[in-house]
C-alpha cells in the first residue's frame, strides 16, 4: 500500500489535471461499530459516512459535482442539464449545487414507482428553482435532450448519476481519502466495501483508486438497476475510458479493470426504486443498530447484500466497510406547498396517492 503522502500527492495531481471546485466537506469520517461487525461475523465493521458530505446535502454525488460542475464553469455555460426518475437524488443533488455556483439546472425526468419521498423532492425543486421537464421514456428523453443541447452554450450535459468519465475521478479521489485514513490509523484497510451500483460512477472510481492505492480490498456492487438502464458493456467500457483519461496523470497500476469488483443483483427485486422485503428489513436493522438512515432504492439494497453475507458466514476474520451513499441531511424545514393539479402528468403519476 502507498503512504498517506503519495496518495494525497495522486489526488493533487488528479484534482490539478482536471477542472475541479471544492464542493463535498471531505474527508469524510469513517466510523466504528461493533454491533454490526458482531452480527456480520466480521473481525470489524466500518461505515464510510458520505451521506453527510456536505453540509446541506449530502450523499454520493457530491465527490462527482466537484469536477463536472467545475468543467461546466470552465466552459463558460449557462446551466446543466442531467436526468434521473422524478425523484432522483442526483438531480437534487446537481440543482442544489449547481445553484450554489451560479449555474441554472435542468433535469429531465422519467416516471418512477410513487414513494413517499417523491413528493418532498419536488417541494425541494420548488424551491431551488430546478427545471424539470417531463419525459416519458427514452426517446422522448433523446429528443428533449438534442433540443436543449442545440442551444449553443447553454446547457452543460451530465449523465445519468453523474457516471461520466470526468465525473468517476470523484470516488478514485474518494479512494485516495480512504488510503490516507488507513495510513493515520483511522480504520484498517477493509478487506470488502459494499456500495449500491446504479450508473456505476461511484463503483468504477473506487476501483481504479483502490488500484491506485495498492490495498487488495474487493468491492461488493449491489446493482440497484436492470442491465436494460445501465448495461454491463457499458460499465466496462466507461472503466477503459477511466484508465485512459488518467494516463500520464497518475502512475496506473498493471491490473484488469473491475478484477477487485462483483456485480451482485439478487437484492434488485422487481426493479429500480421498488423495495424489497430484504431491503426494508436491511434499513431498520441498520437504523436500529448503528443510527445509520438509509433508502429502499440505493443503500437499503446494499445493505441488505452486506447482511446476507454476513449470516452466510463470508465475513470471518474480515474488516468490512459499508460505503453509505445517501444523503443523511435533513432538508429545510420550510418547504413550499406542491399543487398536484397543476404538474404534468408524468411528475403527478409518480407522486403516491393521498
Amino acid at each position: 500500500m502507498i503512504s498517506a503522502s503519495r496518495a494525497r500527492a495522486y489526488r493533487e495531481a488528479i484534482r490539478q489535471g482536471f477542472p475541479w471546485r471544492a464542493i463535498a466537506d471531505t474527508p469524510t469520517p469513517v466510523d466504528r461499530h461493533d454491533s454490526l461487525a458482531e452480527e456480520l461475523g466480521a473481525r470489524s465493521a466500518w461505515i464510510k459516512r458520505d451521506d453527510i458530505s456536505g453540509a446541506k446535502h449530502g450523499g454520493n454525488k457530491l465527490r462527482k459535482l466537484e469536477f463536472l460542475l467545475a468543467d461546466a464553469l470552465a466552459g463558460d455555460y449557462r446551466g446543466v442539464l442531467t436526468y434521473g426518475a422524478v425523484g432522483s437524488n442526483h438531480i437534487l443533488s446537481t440543482s442544489h449545487y449547481a445553484r450554489s455556483l451560479g449555474l441554472e439546472c435542468c433535469g429531465i425526468v422519467r416516471p418512477q414507482p410513487p414513494t413517499p419521498y417523491v413528493e418532498e423532492t419536488l417541494r425541494y425543486h420548488l424551491l431551488l428553482g430546478t427545471r424539470l421537464v417531463p419525459a416519458a421514456d427514452a426517446e422522448s428523453t433523446a429528443r428533449v435532450r438534442e433540443r436543449m443541447l442545440a442551444e449553443e452554450g447553454a446547457w452543460y450535459d451530465i449523465p445519468l448519476g453523474g457516471s461520466s468519465v470526468l465525473g468517476c475521478l470523484g470516488y478514485v479521489c474518494g479512494a485516495l481519502e480512504l488510503a490516507e485514513q488507513v495510513k493515520s490509523g483511522e480504520c484498517p484497510a477493509p478487506d470488502l466495501i459494499y456500495l449500491p451500483c446504479g450508473s456505476s460512477g461511484s463503483t468504477l472510481g473506487l476501483d481504479l483508486g483502490l488500484s491506485l492505492c495498492g490495498l487488495p480490498t474487493r468491492i461488493v456492487a449491489a446493482r440497484v438497476v436492470s442491465d436494460n438502464m445501465t448495461s454491463m458493456d457499458r460499465i466496462r467500457s466507461l472503466a477503459g475510458q477511466l484508465r485512459q483519461l488518467l494516463e500520464g496523470v497518475c502512475p496506473l497500476p498493471e491490473a484488469e479493470p473491475l478484477h477487485r469488483v462483483e456485480f451482485r443483483a439478487e437484492f434488485l427485486g422487481d426493479g429500480y426504486a421498488l423495495p424489497t422485503g430484504e431491503a426494508l428489513a436491511a434499513i431498520e436493522f441498520m437504523r436500529r443498530q448503528t443510527s445509520t438512515r438509509l433508502e429502499y432504492t440505493y443503500s437499503g439494497k446494499a445493505a441488505a447484500t452486506l447482511l446476507s453475507d454476513g449470516r452466510e458466514g463470508r465475513h470471518k476474520d474480515l474488516n468490512v466497510l459499508f460505503w453509505n451513499t445517501y444523503n443523511s441531511r435533513p432538508p429545510p424545514a420550510a418547504l413550499p406547498p406542491l399543487n398536484r393539479d397543476e404538474l404534468p402528468g408524468v411528475l403527478r403519476e409518480s407522486l403516491p396517492a393521498g
